[in-house]
């Protein structure tokens, strides 16, 4: 671990030692774990720790994955809005599951198909090879955020694709073959799901321009307009939290004392919450916090297991398949800053965020770019196995030697146009935190 790391063994044990023996221990962590092949051993791993240790049910005693995007965790996971998901912690590949939203959406017994949908970046494969047609983005904008960009952009070129978004101007809305004008998160309302468990209602503050609609009132219209509008029974944004209140009902989700006028008055809430008078759980798994708990059981896992006791995955280290070879000697690693967000769709029309970050540029060691006689401001070059890009260099102390940082929110620095095309094969997730490249100054 010392070698690979370059952290002393002697530092690994102090830190080992202070996790164990402190009152209570949190560990948080962002996309530097998630976005890596390994991310679902580094989790489970991390989650072990804290099995293993007890820092986990008590405050401060926690591990606690701080996801990459907002209402990642409400609209997308909890809702089963992921290709292998179904509403709250369902799974497609489940019978049972299948049988029972079946029941819950009353459509008769074998509607859902028993096969995942394509994965994100399966997805695109399958645009690129033409398993897929036609496509609806929406929220996103694969065509600036997605690994080996190019490839992913030539396989949106090949299909037909629907994209609904506020500005016509994004890298993807360029690529659109039917664009759908999309309105802000200031012009509609609904129920945003956080990381804690928390849901909080954020209301319309503004009407939308000219032909702007919501996602769900542009969703509910496209179901007509194929022929499903009979399954659409919740058609407005209250009308579908109470819809999903009752299906979470049926769930150790359970929400369903989360009203319209509770979340209205309050500053969210944190399910399990099944009745009105519910405060809310803010630990889950903890006797007299989680109503699922039995009585004087302490903590308990209930969910996957019938024994109600968790599991601690002891994984392999596996190495990432983006280790420096003598051709691309360094590895790329990317991210956000501070002013601005994810592709900078929005935070790039402001300027005082965009003065703040300036141009996207390539950050470089200093001892490296010595090396290489690379000045602040020149132009060079990366390499790596999945394409070739120029930028301007930026001489740092902040990363170590042998690593480069760019962030990806400027479309005049396409960084992930070199970024390497591996993912994750449990959780699907692209690795942007490691790609092998090779770095050289532009001769004037």
């Amino acid at each position: 671990v010392e070698v690979e790391l370059g952290i002393p063994a002697h530092q690994i044990r102090e830190v080992a030692f202070s996790f164990a023996r402190a009152q209570a221990t949190m560990s948080l962590w962002t996309m530097g774990i998630n976005q890596r092949t390994q991310a679902t051993f580094l989790n489970n791993m991390l989650n072990g720790l804290h099995l293993l240790t007890g820092h986990i049910g008590r405050p401060g005693a926690t591990p606690f994955s701080l996801t990459g995007q907002p209402n990642a965790c409400g609209g997308v996971r909890d809702t089963g809005s992921l290709a292998h998901l179904l509403p709250n912690g369902r799974q497609v590949a489940n019978e049972k599951h299948r049988a029972e939203m079946e029941e819950i959406w009353g459509v008769p017994a074998g509607t859902i198909s028993p096969k995942p949908g394509h994965d994100a970046v399966s997805l695109f494969r399958a645009m690129e090879d033409g398993r897929v047609k036609a496509c609806l983005v929406m929220c996103t904008n694969p065509a600036q955020s997605m690994p080996s960009v190019d490839r992913y952009r030539a396989g949106m070129e090949k299909c037909f694709l629907v994209v609904a978004e506020a500005f016509p101007d994004s890298e993807t809305a360029q690529l659109a073959d039917v664009l759908l004008p999309a309105a802000l998160w200031v012009e509609k309302e609904g129920v945003l799901g956080q990381g804690e468990r928390r849901y909080q209602l954020v209301e319309k503050l503004l009407d939308p321009p000219g032909q702007a609609r919501s996602d769900l009132q542009i969703l509910v219209d496209l179901a007509d307009r194929l022929g499903h509008g009979a399954l659409i029974k919740a058609r407005t944004s209250e009308q579908v939290w109470d819809e999903w209140r009752n299906v979470s009902a049926k769930s150790f989700y359970n929400f369903k004392g989360m009203t319209r006028d509770r979340l209205k008055k309050e500053r969210g809430l944190q399910w399990p919450c099944p009745d009105e008078n519910h405060p809310g759980t803010v630990r889950r798994y903890v006797e007299g916090d989680d109503p699922f708990v039995t009585k004087g059981a302490g903590i308990e896992f209930y969910g996957n297991h019938d024994d109600k006791r968790a599991v601690v995955y002891l994984r392999p280290y596996v190495a990432s398949p983006e280790m420096p070879t003598p051709e691309y000697p360094m590895q790329l690693t990317t991210g956000r800053v501070l002013e601005q967000w994810h592709t900078g769709t929005m935070t790039q029309r402001i300027e005082e965020l965009r003065k703040a970050a300036g141009d996207a540029m390539i950050e470089i060691n200093e001892q490296d770019a010595w090396v290489r006689e690379i000045q602040e401001g020149d132009t060079v070059e990366l390499k790596s196995r999945y394409g070739t890009m120029r930028g301007k260099a930026r001489l740092t102390r902040s990363t170590r030697a042998g690593v480069l940082f760019a962030s990806f929110y400027d479309t005049k620095l396409l960084i992930n146009r070199v970024v390497a095309d591996n993912f994750d094969p449990i959780s699907k997730e692209p690795e942007y935190k490691v790609t092998a490249v090779a770095l050289s100054k532009v001769s004037a």
